[in-house]
This record gives C-alpha cells, structure tokens and sequence, in this order.
C-alpha cells in the first residue's frame, strides 16, 4: 500500500479533488490531502479514509497597524460621528461620507495586494513544510497553483527524493502500467 499526497493549496477544484482522493483510496492506496479550507466543503465531502491537512492561509491578511488605524479612522469618524449629534449634523456626516471615501477606503484597498502576498508566501512556507516529511511515495498537483508555489525549491527537493513520484492527477491505469514495465 503506498501512500499518496494531493496538493490543492487553494482548493478550487473541491468536486474533482473529492472523486479523485476517493478513487485513490478506493484503489488501496493511503490518502492525505494538503487544501485550504472552505466554507463550500459540505457540498462536496470528502471521504473518511482520506487524511486532511487545512492550511489555513485564508486567515492570514495585512493588518493595519494599531497607530495608523488610531490616526487615520477611530479618531477623525469618532471626533465626526461626535459632531453629527448637534447642529452641524449634515456637515459631519458629508465630511465623514468623504473621509471614509478619499482615506479609509483607499488604505484598504492598498491592503489587498499586500494580503495576497502574505498568504502566498505562508501557502509557499506551509507546503514545504508539509512535504518534507518524506513518508509517502507519490505526489499529486492537484491544481496549478500546486506547481506555482513549489516551482522554485521542488526539484532539489525530488532529487533528493527519487523514488517519489509525481503526477497532475490519479490514474489508476498509469500506475498498473509503470509496476508492469
């Protein structure tokens, strides 16, 4: 029995990835599934025998810093909000309409990159790290995005490795074929 590692570092592909971990495991082989966990799930279970590791990169996202989030929004729409409670109601709330509009939403929108960024390279460190540990005997990219983040340290890695096999998908057939040659 030999022991098999899907990769689906964003898991997009959740109807695919369950059919094929459930045909793996249905062939005798041991399952685990390297995914990022997703609300969506549910529609698409995964089998029991398959062995899950979420990554959790979602969570991770740019933070404003405590200081700018002081400065730039509690401050300026408390001081507002406080002023729109007496005579110079319309004038504040305008005034906080614009601040929100010309500062809080563009330090937002500055955070997305930087977001995606971070959960890139925490899906780059999680998978390394999830594959090191070397007791399986085949690797399947599952997804693209599977061969984008270990395009740089994975064929060290595999040299180092030469008995571990890699595939984009299971096929059952190609691996009759390979035992018998």
């Amino acid at each position: 029995m030999s022991t098999i590692v899907f990769v689906a570092p964003i898991s997009l592909w959740r109807r695919a990835l369950a059919t094929e971990t459930r045909a793996a495991a249905d062939a005798g082989h041991r399952v685990r599934l390297i995914a990022e966990e997703h609300p969506d799930w549910h529609l698409t279970p995964l089998d029991e025998r398959v062995e899950v590791v979420w990554t959790n990169a979602t969570s991770v996202y740019a933070k404003e810093s405590p200081l700018a989030e002081l400065l730039y929004v509690r401050l300026p729409l408390g001081l507002l909000r406080r002023a729109a409670r007496g005579p110079l109601r319309r004038r504040a709330r305008k005034a906080a309409r614009r601040w929100r509009r010309k500062v809080v939403e563009p330090r937002a929108r500055l955070r997305g990159p930087r977001g995606k960024a971070l959960r890139e390279a925490y899906r780059v460190r999680f998978l390394k790290a999830a594959l090191a540990d070397a007791d399986y005997d085949w690797i399947v990219f599952h997804e693209p995005q599977a061969v984008e983040l270990t395009a740089e340290w994975l064929p060290a890695f595999l040299e180092a490795r030469p008995r571990i096999a890699t595939s984009f998908s299971f096929e059952p057939q190609a691996e009759e074929a390979g035992s018998d040659a």
